[in-house]
């Protein structure tokens, strides 16, 4: 089975790229598109609306970009809209359900983070913790001494007066915190694991955040780079996927570092695009 992966198209940013993407797909059995098409529904559907004209069946996962939404409206609430629009447009979305093509099963959501992946150890800069609650003081602490309340304010200010912001702080709307999203998606994946693993012969793993330690780029001399980090997704996802001997192939997106790993015998794509240049993956299953 020839498939075609990419993510973090971020339309309109790429609309030229997304057309030029679409002449190399032509013969693809399966297109997969791993999140981050677009914080606009609008723009969205557009996308999908390309993909159309592709005989290929067509699977996507949600990101925390296609997530973001204005003050007073809701995220989760959000997640089923889109999942309409999918449908209309010819895709399926894994979030919803797993799906077998030709004794392939294909499993995945968004995934979401958990802080695992930050890199702080030993970090001794002091940096200021702003918090969502206008109301509360700030706080200053060690970058080595950070906790997961720490981690969940998602905007911090260096003595030198640069700052670290992670817009999911603003853009996602929701009751959850991330772990209680996270494991709502754990939850989820195992379901649909359990779902398709007497149905299918392979397994496909797809997400949008990262699910393996390989495909987290480290810069330890770079406190900043260590705290976005934390965002990048969560061991967790990789860990549920990697129990079942079934699984073939691994597939992300969301980190902007495209790379490809072999890990216990599994070929893991991180199919994201760096900034500005759109290009898709193409593997065999």
């Amino acid at each position: 089975m020839k498939i075609t992966a990419l993510s973090d198209i971020h339309y309109p940013h790429n609309e030229q790229q997304v057309e030029e993407s679409l002449e190399s797909m032509t013969d693809s059995d399966v297109v997969v598109i791993a999140g981050d098409i677009s914080h606009d529904i609008t723009e969205y559907e557009n996308v999908l609306r390309r993909f159309l004209k592709l005989s290929a069946k067509k699977l996507v996962v949600l990101g925390n970009h296609d997530l973001w939404t204005e003050k007073g409206k809701d995220s989760f609430k959000k997640m089923k809209k889109l999942h309409r629009i999918c449908k209309r447009n010819d895709f399926h979305l894994l979030d919803s359900g797993p799906l077998v093509i030709d004794g392939i099963g294909f499993v995945g959501n968004i995934g979401w983070y958990d802080y695992s992946f930050a890199q702080t150890k030993g970090d001794e800069e002091f940096v200021g913790i702003v918090p969502r609650k206008r109301k509360y003081m700030g706080r200053e602490k060690k970058v080595k001494d950070f906790e997961d309340k720490d981690f969940f304010e998602k905007l911090f200010v260096f003595r030198n007066n640069q700052h670290v912001y992670w817009n999911d702080r603003d853009y996602i709307n929701w009751k959850y915190t991330d772990k209680e999203f996270l494991d709502l998606q754990l939850k989820k994946l195992e379901k649909h694991l359990r779902r398709i693993e007497k149905k299918c012969d392979k397994i496909v793993f797809v997400s949008h955040h990262v699910p393996i330690r390989d495909f987290i780029y480290e810069m330890p001399e770079d406190s900043k780079w260590g705290i976005f980090n934390a965002y990048q997704g969560s061991p967790e996802l990789g860990n549920l996927t990697f129990s079942n001997p079934k699984l073939s192939a691994v597939i992300s997106g969301h980190s902007h570092i495209p790379n490809q790993v072999f890990v216990n015998g599994v070929n893991c794509y991180d199919v994201s695009h760096e900034l500005g240049f759109l290009k898709p993956t193409q593997l065999v299953v």
